[in-house]
C-alpha cells in the first residue's frame, strides 16, 4: 500500500471558509510560517502547442526565459 490514502468520502459538512481562512489554513502557508525563508511554489498548467510557440518566441525576442516572462506576466496581471 502507497504511502497516500485517498479517502472516499467527500466532506460535505464544512462550511465555505472565507478568503483569508482559506490562504492561512493551507499547507503552503503553514509549512513556510516560523520565520523561514518563503519558498517558491510550482505551478503546472497545460497549453495548446500553437500558445505555447508563441510565448517562447516573445521571451526570446525579450531576452528571458518563458518562466520569467510568465511571472512577469502573472506580476502585471495581479498589480491591477
Amino acid at each position: 500500500m502507497g504511502k497516500f490514502v485517498v479517502s472516499s468520502k467527500a466532506k460535505t459538512d464544512t462550511a465555505p471558509v472565507s478568503r483569508e481562512e482559506f490562504v492561512t489554513g493551507s499547507a503552503m502557508y503553514q509549512t513556510q510560517t516560523g520565520g523561514r525563508p518563503l519558498k517558491p511554489v510550482r505551478v503546472n498548467f497545460d497549453i495548446d502547442p500553437d500558445t505555447h510557440r508563441r510565448l517562447k518566441i516573445r521571451a526570446i525576442d525579450r531576452g528571458m526565459s518563458v518562466a520569467l516572462l510568465v511571472r512577469q506576466l502573472i506580476d502585471t496581471e495581479l498589480a491591477s
